[in-house]
């Protein structure tokens, strides 16, 4: 009877033993590699959002600049007479010309800057990628 018993407690604890080396190897890889596959995917995420906004900023900015020259010359009475005499000397043609130009320049400055960003973003992308490969290769192991 107590062989029988000290047999049923060994089999017991090799089944315990199976199973723990079985949720050890497969669920906390599996755990470890869709949280990795979570971070992954936000930082891409993250990165063609910031794109996007920044490009609809630029797209918003230069047409909040032009529109403001086009309500100044439609607007109110008095901010059109002003207007009027603004056109009538040059000068308005020449502020959207001036603000075309600056535009330009500081949009430049602005997509270098997205350019060095672009750099930092795909160095970020690149260690999420490369974590995301080791935990792949330690969980088929």
């Amino acid at each position: 009877m107590l062989a029988v018993l000290s047999a049923i407690g060994v089999a017991v604890g090799f089944i315990i033993k199976f199973i723990k080396s079985f949720l050890v190897k497969y669920v906390v890889h599996a755990v470890i590699i869709s949280a990795q596959f979570a971070v992954t995917a936000s930082t891409i995420a993250f990165v063609v959002l910031f794109y996007g906004f920044a490009i609809t900023a630029l797209v918003s900015i230069y047409n909040l600049g032009i529109d403001i020259f086009d309500y100044a010359q439609n607007g109110i009475n008095g901010v059109q007479c002003f207007a009027g005499l603004v056109e009538c000397i040059g000068l308005a043609g020449a502020l959207q010309n001036g603000f075309t130009m600056l535009y330009a320049s500081l949009s430049t400055i602005v997509i270098f800057h997205l350019f060095k960003f672009t750099l930092t973003a795909f160095r970020l992308i690149m260690n999420e990628v490369f974590k995301l490969g080791l935990l792949l290769g330690q969980a088929m192991n």
